[in-house]
This record gives structure tokens, sequence and C-alpha cells, in this order.
């Protein structure tokens, strides 16, 4: 299991790193921007300064340009920044073309913002790290994301590739939970989704009666029937 927290806020990671589940991070500029933070250079070199510090393994930063040519300058200053760096190329025809030359350069790269099975094929033949496929934007778009999921995963799993499928656009724990039990195992979840991953209301209520139990010494017989 590979788990991210997606968010340029270097106190999101940290929580997830105290409760030790996070591999990384994963951001792109609608997240720098909601997040308050300037989509340019000198922003990118303090995430991967930031997330390096910290000790994360990776840290995903999204490449931008029009043209294949601006993509591909952007991602070579991302992925110059460290070697934790993984550089996110939107899977747009400028992005894959700028994607297939960043390739023979032994640039490690997310291509990011699949909707579609097939997309997954040019994601194989460039041999990138991940593809990151919206769940819940397939959902509001009226398409079946568990279906473009298993097929992605077929494809990957006979290839051969070490291709993850990085799944991003998670509303729910619950669809968290559904995802993994079909065999997903790479995910990435906003802040508010990461703070309750492995927290259960009820878990909490059993632990604080435990420290009661603690504290409190023998139980009367009522409080013994209740076990």
């Amino acid at each position: 299991m590979r788990l991210f927290i997606d968010s340029a806020e270097p106190r999101n990671w940290e929580a997830g790193m105290r409760r030790g589940w996070v591999y990384g991070v994963t951001t792109n500029p609608l997240v720098l921007q909601r997040e308050g933070r300037t989509v340019k250079p000198e922003t990118y070199r303090a995430l991967a300064d930031e997330a390096r510090a910290l000790g994360l393994a990776e840290i995903h930063i999204q490449a931008t340009g029009a043209k294949s040519a601006e993509i591909a300058e952007s991602a070579r200053f991302i992925a110059g920044l460290w070697d934790g760096v993984v550089v996110k190329i939107p899977l747009s025809e400028a992005g894959l073309t700028a994607a297939a030359a960043l390739s023979a350069e032994k640039v490690p790269m997310t291509l990011t913002a699949a909707y579609a099975a097939h997309q997954m094929i040019p994601a194989l033949a460039i041999g990138v790290s991940y593809v990151a496929p919206y769940y819940g934007r397939m959902l509001d778009a009226g398409r079946d994301p568990d279906a473009v999921l298993a097929r992605m995963k077929a494809m990957r799993d006979r290839s051969d590739s070490t291709t993850r499928i990085l799944i991003a656009s998670l509303r729910s724990i619950e669809q968290m939970e559904h995802l993994a039990a079909l065999g997903h195992d790479t995910f990435t979840l906003a802040p508010k989704l990461a703070a309750s991953l492995g927290i259960d209301d009820l878990t909490e209520a059993a632990a604080a009666e435990f420290e009661r139990a603690a504290r409190d010494g023998p139980n009367p017989p009522e409080a013994r029937r209740r076990q």
C-alpha cells in the first residue's frame, strides 16, 4: 500500500506522518491555489525542500504550459529540484507529447487527470511511474470508474509493468475501502479524508472505556455484564 496526501501544506503532511502511513504528497496548480501558494518555480523549490526536510519519500509537482515544449521545460526544472520529485503531466495531447520526450531522459512522471481506460496504454508504453485516474470526477461525469480502474489494472498486470495506478479525487473513506478491497493499493487523499483514515467513533469510545478501567480499578458487576 502506498498512500499520499493531496496537499501543499506541510502541516497536513506532518499530521499523516505522525500516524505512520504517509508515503508522499501530491499537488497540482488547483491545490496550490486553494492553499494560498503561487504557481511558480520558487514555490516548487520550497515544496521540494520542505518534503525532503520532513523525510517524505516523494512529492508530485505538476508541470505547466500550453504547448508540449513548455510542459517539457517546466518538467525538467521540477525534476531537477530533488530526486524525490515526481513530475505530474496532464494526459492531454500536449502532455503526452512532452511525456514521450521526458521518458527518454528518465524523468520520473505521473500522468494525471485520467478518465478512460485506454489512457493506460500510452502510460504503459512510455513507462511512467504513475497514472492518476480521477475517481470522483468520473462519477460526476456519469462514467463507471470501477470499470475503468479494473481495465487499467488488468492492462498493467498483464504487461508486468511497474506503473502504479494512483487513484485521486476520492470523496469518502468508503470509496477507498471499496477500491482497496478490489485490489487497488495506491491512493491520494484530501487532508480531511486523510485525517479520518483509520479512525472510527466506536473505536475511540472503546479506547476511552479501556482508559477509565485502567484508572478506576475493578469494575462493579453491572460493568462486567456490559462486556
